[in-house]
């Protein structure tokens, strides 16, 4: 096996409790909801439920083989290597959109002077380190940084309740039920069904009977802390949610506690720090160990700096600048990812079923 490290069923759900926190700490999604965008991201977190109960499904079934080598059992060798390489594909590029993210906050917010691609660099020399010591330390630091993440957000939404206004989120379902429920499949493709990336993780964790709880709950974390972070935006800011790119950054900017706290919005750039470096990592590391499997290399170390020099010189081509990034992954994303997140593990979980597979020695009847 590639990875002999093992983490736990609550490492996991951290883990991928950041991962879903990643871009989404500063991007809040079900904007198009106007402010019912917590209702779409509630709709979103059980769609993004239902999609990993499938991923789950198919992968616990096999135990301590990713979706690579599933691929090569469910669909045969050639069918199953185009399959996974088109999934190796997914996280390369979703990963290099997520740097995107970054960039482009961190350009338009705080350095625009900086150039872009000292700033990628720096960021995915840290993730490509991390990446090289193994999931577990990747686990490890999630332990850290999430509740960190969770904590902020938290305090910041306290220090902001003299200036909410719950008339702003009022008349509540105000928005026509189509426009909703785009909303909420925009808010489940970004970024709750993006978990589909953990099919390269849930190999290791080891009580593998364990994986879908622990999927389930860190996407509940997660969930809650963004309609929380949802209402808190929409409350303070109105209507003038919907002009902002960034409305968790503009929503912290006002807080002001007798001129002694201010400018705390840079804990907000922190924050997606550090969720970026672990989203970006996990997307790094399931890149990497993807393509070994499908290469039949004996480890992935040696292919981890060059796979993310080159998913850097992705993202720095890949869209030209901020509009062109949000029209992509408000436009085409949500229909760009669905044979990835849906369609491809839902076919993999029908074949199984029909085919009734026996198991791998450990997996489930």
């Amino acid at each position: 096996m590639l990875e002999k490290g093992k983490i736990s069923s609550f490492q996991l759900s951290v883990l991928l409790a950041g991962f879903v926190l990643g871009s989404s700490v500063i991007i809040i999604p079900g904007g198009d909801a106007g402010h019912d965008a917590w209702i779409a991201i509630a709709l979103g977190l059980m769609e993004g439920l239902f999609i990993a109960w499938i991923f789950t499904a198919l992968v616990t079934r096999f135990k301590d083989k990713t979706i690579i080598e599933i691929n090569d059992l469910v669909f045969g060798r050639i069918l199953g290597k185009l399959i996974s390489i088109l999934f190796v594909w997914y996280f390369f590029h979703l990963g290099a959109l997520v740097l995107n993210d970054y960039v482009h906050f961190f350009r338009l917010q705080l350095y625009p002077a900086t150039p872009k691609t000292i700033m990628l660099l720096i960021l995915m020399l840290v993730c490509a380190s991390t990446v090289n010591r193994g999931i577990e330390v990747l686990a490890r630091c999630s332990l850290i940084l999430v509740p960190f993440t969770i904590g902020i957000i938290l305090i910041d939404t306290m220090f902001l309740i003299p200036q909410i206004d719950l008339n702003n989120l009022m008349p509540i379902l105000d928005v026509p039920i189509g426009n909703l429920l785009l909303a909420a499949h925009s808010a489940a493709s970004f970024p709750f069904a993006e978990t589909v990336a953990f099919v390269m993780i849930l190999a290791f964790l080891n009580k593998s009977e364990k994986g879908g709880p622990a999927v389930s709950k860190g996407l509940i974390l997660a969930g809650l802390v963004l309609i929380i972070a949802s209402v808190r935006n929409n409350a303070v800011l109105g209507p003038m949610t919907a002009a902002y790119n960034y409305p968790s950054y503009q929503t912290v900017q006002a807080i002001d506690i007798g001129e002694i706290l201010t400018r705390v919005e840079i804990l907000v750039a922190i924050n997606f720090i550090t969720m970026g470096f672990l989203k970006i990592s996990v997307l790094l590391y399931g890149t990497v160990l993807g393509l070994s499997q499908v290469l039949n290399l004996k480890s992935y170390r040696p292919i981890i700096l060059p796979v993310g020099i080159l998913m850097v010189l992705l993202a720095l081509t890949n869209v030209g600048n901020t509009i062109e990034l949000f029209e992509f992954s408000h436009n085409s994303y949500p229909i760009y990812a669905v044979p990835f997140q849906i369609i491809i593990p839902l076919i993999a979980l029908m074949v199984v079923k029909l085919r009734k597979m026996p198991k791998a020695e450990g997996g489930k009847p």
